[in-house]
């Protein structure tokens, strides 16, 4: 009886392993299904890591960038000009040096009206009256003695043509013009040609940035932001020391004759950016 009884149970037993085998062989089919299915579903982190490895560009959910600033530089060529000069009169009395001072201011700007330069490009930049002492020889209570004064109005001509400065410049001198502070040129088109320098630094920034995305076996890809740099405003203008040549005496600046030669060069415009871009892959 004890030896049936063992006889069936081991026959069970068998039994009960047999089908747990099949069971698990089932289960074992089905695993690679299910787990596919959860990853589809909810993004198992062997997945993620598989995502990463296609898409290197992408860390932690975010785009890897890279950034790149250049300058752009477009040369060009004044066309205009603005000329900057002082009447320069000295009296005994500051009433007498201030009345003449006047007729003589009066007589410059009538001669540049006379050339065709309009009344809005000829301006008043400056205005002072100055006593004028001898520090040589002292007075009875031993001070400079005071032997004058000086009047001197300063004034802007802007918007003109470099082609008619210099002869601006001339016929002012022989009005009365006895201070000739210096001429400063700038371009009529210097916005526009500063839009073209803002496009080529964007290019120098893009090529920048190609040649470090290279070392990551990338390449420069959308760009993400752009941002302009300084903008140095003293830039539209370049100064001329033309000046000089009446700045010796007064005489010699009332002989002066002659149309000065005016070079006005070449005007560098420059425009800086910074870009950043996507790493493409």
């Amino acid at each position: 009886m004890k030896k049936l009884m063992r006889a069936a149970a081991a026959a069970l037993g068998l039994a009960g392993m047999v089908l747990a085998g099949a069971g698990l062989a089932a289960a074992s089919e089905s695993q690679p299904n299910s787990e596919v299915h959860v990853a589809e579903e909810t993004g198992s982190s062997e997945s993620s890591a598989v995502q990463q490895e296609q898409l290197p560009e992408k860390t932690g959910g975010k785009s890897r960038t890279v950034s790149a600033s250049a300058t752009g530089v477009v040369m060009e060529v004044p066309d205009m000009a603005q000329i900057t000069f002082g009447i320069v009169t000295n009296g005994e009395k500051a009433d007498a040096a201030q009345s003449e001072n006047t007729e003589k201011v009066n007589q410059v700007i009538e001669t540049l009206k006379g050339m065709g330069v309009d009344e809005k490009s000829i301006q008043t930049s400056g205005y002072s009256i100055s006593p004028q002492y001898d520090y040589d020889n002292l007075d009875a209570d031993k001070q400079p003695k005071l032997t004058g004064y000086e009047v001197r109005t300063t004034l802007q001509v802007s918007d003109q043509k470099i082609a008619d400065a210099g002869k601006i410049l001339s016929e002012s001198v022989k009005s009365g013009v006895n201070d000739v502070e210096g001429v400063v040129y700038t371009c009529s088109t210097y916005d526009e040609k500063y839009e073209e320098a803002l496009q080529e630094a964007v290019k120098a920034a893009r090529k920048k940035a190609d040649v470090l995305a290279k070392a990551e076996g990338a390449s420069a890809g959308k760009a993400v932001s752009i941002s302009e740099g300084y903008q140095d405003l003293s830039a539209r203008y370049q100064s001329s020391d033309i000046g000089a040549v009446y700045k010796e005496t007064a005489a010699a600046a009332q002989d002066a004759s002659s149309i000065p030669d005016l070079s006005a060069g070449t005007l560098q415009i420059k425009a800086e950016v910074s870009v950043t871009y996507e790493l493409a892959y």
